[in-house]
């Protein structure tokens, strides 16, 4: 897989909770890109790890994914105005009626 398409696919990916049927995501859109790059039909009887040996990927996604910094935690925690932005608190009132 190119460096740019990695890269597009774990955009932001420090912030992200994933569940199994993310992981499974993630690793069917690898997979497809896979395929893609070798010209393998979907209708061709080729098994995952037959395409995982022609590739020779030396990082998959999720390792990847796994190793990213996670920076969100020391945001929050730190209390000030990164943390009203991100959790949407503002100080004050809106104006009453319809908003322009």
């Amino acid at each position: 897989m190119t460096s740019v398409s990695i890269s597009v696919a774990l955009y932001g990916c420090e912030t992200w909770t994933l569940k199994a049927v993310d992981k499974r995501r993630i690793q069917d859109f690898e997979m497809t890109a896979y395929r893609r790059l070798l010209r393998v039909s979907w209708t061709a009887r080729q098994t995952n790890a037959s395409v995982l040996q022609e590739v020779q990927p030396q990082e998959r996604l999720l390792t990847t994914y796994s190793d990213a910094p996670v920076y969100l935690g020391y945001v929050i925690r730190a209390r000030n105005l990164c943390t009203e932005i991100l959790e949407g608190r503002l100080d004050g009132k809106r104006r009453r009626g319809r908003p322009r």
